[in-house]
């Protein structure tokens, strides 16, 4: 269990950005999941598809983001 937190915390160091894109992903995922649990007749279906489609476009960014700085890490390691 050590382990993993220390690795979480060098990949934190080592992007940031792409920790928070993360996190922010994770905290949002679960809040279209309590929004689509609880508040299923007070929610509008139209604001629920813009929560869903910011939920995606989260994810894509932190995909992105994670994919760039995975790549950038590998270049400076080969030199």
């Amino acid at each position: 269990m050590l382990v993993m937190i220390e690795n979480l915390f060098h990949r934190a160091i080592r992007c940031p950005f792409a920790c928070f894109l993360k996190i922010l992903l994770s905290v949002s995922f679960i809040f279209a999941l309590y929004i689509a649990v609880t508040h299923q007749v007070t929610v509008s279906p139209y604001l629920f598809v813009i929560l869903v489609a910011w939920v995606g476009v989260i994810a894509a960014l932190a995909v992105a983001t994670h994919w760039s700085c995975r790549l950038r890490n590998t270049d400076t390691k080969l030199n």
